[in-house]
């Protein structure tokens, strides 16, 4: 099959690979759509070759069943990217980011995959494959867990730094719950793209004071809550600054040791610091629901590509000048 390979230094190839194996029975699913992610960056710049890609977004066409009892030839399905045991009490609630033996989802940027039938989400038809690739993955899945991590209310005002794939979902998420948003970046397009996806007010830090202008936006009450979508110490730290009192930071973005002072960033304002990672599995009816009363999450999505395409998806995703892009391996034959 056609997959890609991510060899570092900003490059990528679509080669062949072997056929996905079933040793237990996995699902054999034909990949319609996948979805470029902000954290393959970090192999696409790395200065190292993978064995494959680190794909994890992904909607397809059920081939082969396997041993599931669940699953069906022809059967539309997203996969959820987080591989619990399917045994533990986690797993049995819906909860596979808590599982102690959790594995990740292979790369999805091929033309097939093999997956087990705990992990497949049902695409109902009036979802395509590009949107599911959103509502059963990160684009609406990590936005969905934020809230209701957060508890978002409507009047609320919410900070969301970092306006990439993730942060633009926390953008239409936030939004659409009636919230209102001050998006911040640094890239003119995305901030664009932002406003595209609802955000009230938009601030670029390399040509305005965040912290005065957040001031003056709020009339010195600040946000009710922020949103680190940036992946960068310096963001959250500038969060925990423009959190109101018995406000809440919640960290999405992946990054190392922060300094943070207890007494003045948390205990003197009554603020709640959090993380937050992916989504689970037992809320996608929940996330279902939301599409169906409204939610654009085709928003979200500004190229779609094929799958041969990859090198150039890649570098316009790494450039800021893309939202979601979607690759179409089905395209490609």
């Amino acid at each position: 099959m056609l997959g890609v390979q991510m060899l570092g230094s900003g490059r990528v190839a679509v080669r062949e690979f072997p056929e996905p194996t079933q040793p237990n029975g996995e699902a054999l699913i034909e990949i319609r759509a996948s979805g470029i992610c902000g954290s393959e960056m970090h192999g696409y710049r790395a200065a190292y070759e993978q064995a494959f890609n680190g794909g994890h977004e992904v909607s397809g066409i059920v081939v082969d069943a396997g041993v599931s009892r669940r699953l069906r030839v022809g059967d539309r399905v997203g996969v959820h990217a987080v591989w619990g045991c399917g045994a533990c009490r986690w797993c049995d609630a819906g909860q596979y980011t808590y599982c102690d033996a959790r594995t990740t989802c292979p790369g999805t940027h091929a033309e097939r995959l093999a997956a087990p039938e705990h992990v497949c989400l049902r695409l109902p038809d009036d979802v395509s494959f590009d949107l599911g690739v959103l509502l059963t993955g990160d684009g609406i899945g990590v936005p969905y867990h934020v809230a209701r991590r957060i508890g978002t209310r409507g009047g609320d005002i919410v900070c969301v730094f970092g306006a990439g794939p993730i942060g633009l979902g926390n953008i239409l998420m936030q939004s659409f719950l009636g919230a209102e948003v001050i998006a911040v970046d640094v890239n003119d397009y995305r901030l664009e793209l932002a406003r595209q996806c609802g955000a009230a007010q938009t601030i670029n830090p390399s040509s305005v004071d965040v912290v005065a202008a957040v001031t003056e936006m709020t009339r010195g009450e600040l946000a009710d809550k922020c949103i680190e979508a940036a992946a960068r110490p310096d963001t959250l730290k500038m969060a925990l600054r423009l959190v109101g009192k018995a406000g809440t930071v919640v960290a999405v973005g992946e990054q190392g040791d922060v300094p943070i002072s207890p007494s003045g960033d948390l205990i003197r304002k009554d603020v709640t610091l959090m993380g937050s990672w992916f989504y689970h599995y037992a809320e996608y009816g929940d996330m279902l629901a939301l599409y169906r009363r409204g939610l654009r999450v085709d928003k979200l999505i500004t190229h779609r590509m094929s799958l041969l395409e990859a090198d150039a998806a890649f570098a316009l995703f790494a450039a800021g000048r893309a939202g979601k892009v979607i690759l179409e391996p089905t395209s490609s034959q």
